[in-house]
């Protein structure tokens, strides 16, 4: 699914002119979104006139009342002194229940002073995964538990699909994914959990991820990229404040 903008605001004009309905056909909603390969959970009115949120398991769209005209962009509300991300906002609620249960999946390095943890959706050929996990010792030092799910990004295609499946297998998947980001990893012997593995990439999907890594706050929302330790504990500082 592409991405075709970050702001509505032309759009959200031309939605409105568009929209032919005076309710939302929630049929023909899900008819349209269903033809793109989303399957919408929920469809609820927007803050925009003429057009509805839908969460589907690919995250949220924006769809006019008749279906035809949708945007996969983040909503933002423009009344205060600054705009407020109200598709972010909406996420992180909804990441933050999805998490929930999913603990032992995760592998996890804890740190030994905690004052924040961070579950990271990781890719074992993802170089700046790779940076990330080296540096694991900065952010345990910096009071930063790591917990890692899945995220091969090519998903069934995904050459390392095995490996990562492997390391989910592993009776020590700790050291496994140690030993998988240094490229010392043998699968031999092991057998791969691929099932526990695409259960987590359909997790990070649904809950917006698109690359990796991605870090999900304890609050749901989420970080795309690598962020280097001193930078991460500020901003998760910043954030406790708040």
């Amino acid at each position: 699914m592409h991405f075709f903008g970050r702001t509505l605001l032309a759009t959200a004009v031309a939605l409105t002119a568009f929209s032919v309905s005076a309710k939302p056909d929630n049929a023909a909603i899900e008819s349209k979104l269903s033809a793109l390969g989303l399957a919408p959970t929920s469809i609820s009115p927007s803050p925009v006139p003429g057009m509805n949120e839908a969460l589907t398991d690919r995250g949220i769209v924006y769809v006019s009342d008749n279906g035809e005209y949708f945007i996969a962009g983040h909503l933002y509300q423009n009344t205060g002194a600054q705009p407020v991300n109200l598709t972010e906002q909406k996420m992180a609620k909804i990441n933050k229940g999805k998490l929930q249960g999913m603990e032992d999946e995760m592998i996890v390095y804890p740190a030994k002073d905690e004052k924040y943890v961070v579950t990271v959706f990781t890719d074992t050929s993802c170089g700046y995964c790779r940076k990330l996990h080296s540096e694991i010792p900065a952010y345990n030092d910096a009071g930063i538990t790591i917990r890692y799910l899945a995220f091969p990004r090519g998903g069934e295609r995904s050459r390392n699909l095995d490996e990562m499946g492997a390391i989910w297998g592993a009776k020590d998947p700790a050291q496994a994914m140690n030993d998988a980001k240094n490229g010392t990893f043998n699968t031999e012997g092991v057998k791969p959990r691929n099932d526990i593995v695409m259960k987590q990439f359909e997790l990070g999907q649904a809950m917006g991820v698109s690359g990796t890594p991605a870090l999900v706050l304890e609050d749901g929302t989420l970080i795309p990229g690598y962020q280097p330790a001193p930078m991460l504990r500020k901003m998760l500082d910043s954030k406790a404040k708040s």
